[in-house]
């Protein structure tokens, strides 16, 4: 958002409810137009929620809420994990790998689950239809997709199986990592008792045309709120009209955002499972009450041409148990990321399996402590080597480092050069356990296109290693991620030389010469 007030701004808007201004279309086709690209080129900031710790939590809390309900299911029809605004699809692919690692020795693992990836952008729902990666879950009838629209969408359409669900016959879990924060919200301020809704006024440089298919537009426009009086009954709903209420009453002097459209989604979601829901989100924002006084106008921070909001957990949480509902949400505060759940319908055990796998997952081993400690190595890791050498962390504490990360390719990558290093004083046994961490590595690992070559590296540790048909796999894979680089080609190359097949080390030495 850009402002400069030595130029004439032409007014685009005026006075018009946060969750109905032009801002959202901007951000739709923002998302529409990028696709992909919004995630590989790290616009949208998405591995707080994409990484296998939190496939891992989020795996365990779901796995509670069927033992929950494993009494009332109905094992001649699917349960299905449905994901919101699934972006890249690779917290799904994460989901999937440590689910299935575990879910086949439960006692559950006669039930039939099946994971959707949604969103609303067609473009998404390609990507994630050819991406290779995900070919196996689509063969085995573990993963659909469906274009599903939190705005609008009632029933949930499988592309893959070619069904459309209006009402299922199981209770549906749901997943939505940094998705309310882009979806419309209205702003109400708290002044000395009375409740204003805070409306938008977009203006725009006179140099500008307002063409709303230009996501860049959202740059150039100045923002600014009006607040009018409202009354009691401001929405039809009047389950909405009394979460305004609830915070007329308890707060004062600040601004509270409301996520409307989200509840509406909510309402869509509890019609399709028939009251029978999960949804565990994680986003930024806020779960407690005390959190939401004192809050300026809503502030949108920019990734590229798309924003994002707080979102207001607490109402979220309020409106589920003002619907007969359960919320949980974790005693201490977060650092970066909330990760709230909440439930719909009353299981045997009232949730005393999925408040356990929160207990476990979400508050004592919290992926958003988990994170910040990943940026303290991060940010120490230099100096470390600096002071200290690259040994300062030994080979053991890395492969820890690496297991409790659930072998995050990320992680890894951030320890490479300790790693290659300190593989020069490895015995056998180290080496075989490296060896076998790199498959895992590899097995976690979900591409989406950006610039970093995983495969590449991995294949540079195990030529370090003399593992050199191994090396060879990856370095073929690099190439098929990342089109034919000399580089590629002459690592791949040595290992040939190494396997003692000639022709295909010169083959290799030959398209190298060819390339820049």
């Amino acid at each position: 958002m850009i402002h400069n007030p030595t130029l004439t701004h032409i007014p685009l808007e005026q006075n018009q409810p946060l969750s109905q201004s032009l801002l959202w279309e901007l951000q739709r086709n923002f998302f529409a137009q990028q696709g992909i690209n919004a995630w590989n080129h790290n616009t949208v900031p998405h591995y707080i929620t994409s990484n296998p710790y939190i496939a891992n939590a989020y795996a365990k809390v779901t796995l509670g809420f069927l033992r929950d309900w494993q009494p009332s299911l109905d094992p001649t029809h699917p349960i299905y994990i449905l994901e919101l605004g699934a972006g890249s699809g690779r917290f799904a692919y994460h989901f999937l790998k440590k689910f299935w690692a575990f879910f086949p020795h439960t006692s559950l693992n006669y039930l039939t689950v099946k994971y959707i990836l949604s969103d609303f952008s067609p473009s998404n729902l390609h990507y994630w239809h050819h991406h290779p990666f995900l070919q196996t879950y689509f063969q085995q009838g573990k993963l659909d997709i469906a274009q599903f629209d939190a705005q609008n969408s009632q029933s949930l359409h499988l592309q893959h199986a070619n069904q459309t669900h209006t009402t299922l016959k199981n209770p549906l879990i749901v997943l939505a990592n940094y998705f309310f924060d882009c979806l419309p919200q209205d702003a109400f301020t708290l002044k000395q008792n009375q409740l204003y809704a805070s409306l938008v006024n977009l203006t725009l440089p006179n140099h500008r045309t307002p063409n709303l298919e230009d996501p860049d537009l959202v740059h150039h426009l100045q923002i600014t709120y009006s607040d009018r009086p409202i009354t009691p009954n401001y929405y039809g709903n009047p389950a909405y009209n009394q979460l305004l209420h609830h915070y007329q009453q308890h707060l004062n002097n600040t601004t509270v955002l409301l996520p409307i459209v989200g509840l509406k989604c909510l309402d869509n979601l509890r019609q399709l499972s028939q009251n029978r829901l999960l949804l565990i989100s994680g986003d930024k924002g806020y779960s407690k009450l005390e959190d939401l006084g004192d809050r300026p106008k809503p502030h949108m921070a920019f990734h590229g041409s798309c924003f994002s909001l707080m979102v207001n957990y607490h109402a979220i949480g309020q409106y589920v148990i003002n619907q007969g509902g359960q919320a949980l949400d974790t005693p201490h505060r977060h650092a970066s990321l909330n990760i709230s759940a909440f439930m719909f319908g009353h299981p045997p055990t009232e949730y005393a399996e999925t408040r356990h796998g929160y207990s476990d997952a979400i508050i004592n081993n919290s992926p958003d402590d988990f994170f910040h400690l990943k940026k303290a190595m991060e940010s120490q890791w230099d100096s470390f080597a600096a002071a200290w050498g690259a040994d300062r962390l030994t080979l053991q504490q890395l492969i820890a480092y690496l297991r409790l990360s659930g072998w995050d390719a990320n992680i890894f990558l951030n320890c490479l050069s300790s790693l290659n290093k300190l593989i020069e004083t490895t015995n056998q046994t180290q080496r075989q356990e490296l060896i076998q961490i790199i498959e895992n590595i590899w097995d976690t690992y979900y591409p989406i296109g950006e610039t970093q070559d995983l495969p590449f590296q991995l294949g540079k540790l195990l030529l370090k290693l003399q593992d050199y048909s191994q090396a060879s796999y990856y370095f073929q894979q690099s190439l098929k991620l990342h089109g034919l680089q000399a580089k590629t080609l002459q690592h791949l190359g040595q290992c040939y030389r190494h396997l003692n097949q000639h022709d295909a080390a010169m083959y290799c030495l030959d398209q190298s010469l060819n390339l820049p």
